[in-house]
């Protein structure tokens, strides 16, 4: 179930008192967690709500988190959640070498994949980048770089002498362009989700009522967000590639709510490619150099996998 952190009862109703929200009468462990242990609690009021106890992020990463999620509040952005704020107005609790953040518990699962499902996320990714935040807001969202990995990121970390074994090879057969002649500086940026992948959404009847796990997010080019969110949403049955019919009704559910740039309908197949590559990058920060999960050590090969596939529609087409 991904809980890493266990709590039982006792502890969990002690976190609650820094609340004014009740107490639990039970909880269950619910959606998988990868950087939280995440635990739905039902309330003496009849409400529930969504328990997560970070597993790998600081204090202040969490905080800079949760900032951008209020921002979100802030500008009206529908597919967010709000968390609650403690007695001290807080939107995180720390309590016994714990600290997390209570949210709204939403009912939904996530989709499966097929064009009506893929449409709704590219079209909550379009209204998330339509957004017209003001830069002083905008300012105080921390850089996509602190916790994502761009194409730069992805290039150092390539040619690092202690890059994981078939990283570099794989970054110099699929992607031989040079990133650094990339004109960064003219593709369009605002706040990105950073790892929308197909299962960082919850549907209810069919309909999109949130996206989740904003944990990637913060202030970077929408064009990597795309790269991104394609890479990890359109994928076949068997999903060893990309899906062409998926793809065009995802950029039809974006294009929906924010028109594409020229140049980002240029450079959207490379970011499809970095996107594979920015997301192997993160698993192998947590599950390759580090040691949050063993049983995943070698998952990062699974995205270069489909990296080399999707390279191979490219060049066909």
């Amino acid at each position: 179930m991904g809980v890493y952190s266990e709590v039982d009862l006792t502890e969990i109703n002690e976190i609650l008192s820094h609340y004014e929200l009740g107490y639990a009468v039970d909880y269950q462990a619910t959606i998988a967690g990868i950087s939280n242990s995440n635990y739905r609690l039902n309330l003496n009021t009849g409400q529930s709500i969504l328990l997560k106890v970070s597993n790998d992020k600081t204090v202040e990463q969490l905080v800079n988190e949760q900032n951008i999620l209020l921002k979100l509040k802030k500008y009206n952005y529908p597919f967010s959640l709000n968390p609650f704020e403690t007695i001290q107005g807080k939107p995180i609790y720390q309590h016994n070498g714990l600290h997390g953040v209570v949210f709204p518990f939403i009912d939904g699962l996530p989709p499966v994949i097929d064009s009506t499902t893929i449409k709704q996320i590219g079209m909550a990714l379009g209204k998330l980048h339509s957004l017209e935040i003001h830069k002083e807001d905008l300012d105080t969202i921390r850089p996509h770089d602190l916790v994502g990995y761009g194409g730069m990121n992805v290039y150092d970390y390539a040619y690092s002498k202690d890059a994981a074994p078939m990283f570099k090879e794989y970054f110099e057969k699929l992607i031989p362009e040079n990133l650094k002649d990339i004109p960064y500086e003219l593709f369009p940026a605002g706040i990105i989700h950073g790892d929308l992948y197909f299962d960082n959404s919850l549907f209810n009847n069919g309909d999109l009522v949130t996206l989740i796990d904003f944990e990637q997010a913060g202030r970077g080019r929408f064009i990597l967000d795309l790269g991104i969110a394609i890479s990890g949403s359109c994928l076949n049955s068997d999903r060893s590639n990309i899906d062409q019919n998926l793809m065009k009704a995802f950029l039809a559910g974006y294009e929906n709510e924010r028109a594409m740039k020229v140049i980002e309908k240029d450079y959207l197949d490379l970011a499809i490619k970095i996107g594979f590559f920015s997301i192997s990058l993160w698993r192998i920060k947590r599950f390759y150099d580090g040691s949050l999960d063993e049983s995943k050590r070698d998952n990062y090969i699974e995205l270069l996998k489909r990296a080399e596939s999707f390279s191979a529609i490219c060049m066909d087409t």
